[in-house]
């Protein structure tokens, strides 16, 4: 009987044991947008780095392109739909494109100013409700920032008011950034 009630009871540890780890699983884009509202399929382009991965990235002088926001931003979800669109559009969803969640750097000024100096960008989020930046790195420098909205580089990309052209911005990286 009292082998019965050991394993009865390891058994049982053992299930809240793996229920505790499948409710810790991480972070998931794809479930993150779309529940925000994002219209993207779990087969996107876009892959999750941390900041260490696109340092390392940026250190190893590759060109790619990284969306930093976060799916509190209706803004952030709007512009996701769109790049993933405009991927399927121009036949290009073979292409990645890296998400960078700002949710643990938007809070304290220090975590967004090591941001700012670890991704070589102008302004981080400082807030859930800002659009997200999308930072262009070509052969591990900064191409475009969207927000460095005085850049020459990025200006080609703003509309009148002063808003970056996602569709146009789109083009641009999946045409000429991501072609080859």
């Amino acid at each position: 009987m009292k082998n019965l009630k050991k394993i009865l009871s390891a058994f049982v540890i053992a299930f809240v044991f793996g229920l505790a780890l499948t409710s810790c699983s991480g972070y998931s884009f794809y479930d993150e947008f779309k529940e925000a509202g994002a219209d993207i399929s779990e087969d996107h382009i876009f892959e999750v780095l941390s900041l260490k991965e696109v340092v390392a990235k940026i250190d190893a002088d590759e060109t790619f392109v990284l969306v930093y926001g976060t799916a509190d931003s209706t803004s952030c979800v709007s512009v996701i739909t769109s790049l993933q669109v405009q991927a399927e559009y121009l036949e290009a969803e073979d292409k990645t494109v890296y998400f960078m969640d700002a949710s643990d750097y938007i809070e304290s000024s220090k975590k967004r100013k090591e941001i700012r100096e670890s991704l070589n960008i102008n302004d981080p989020m400082d807030s859930i409700t800002d659009a997200p930046v999308i930072v262009i790195y070509k052969n591990g420098k900064v191409d475009i920032d969207t927000s460095n909205t005085d850049s020459s580089r990025t200006k080609k990309f703003l509309n009148d008011a002063g808003a970056v052209q996602y569709a146009s911005l789109a083009s641009y990286i999946f045409r000429e950034i991501l072609a080859a």
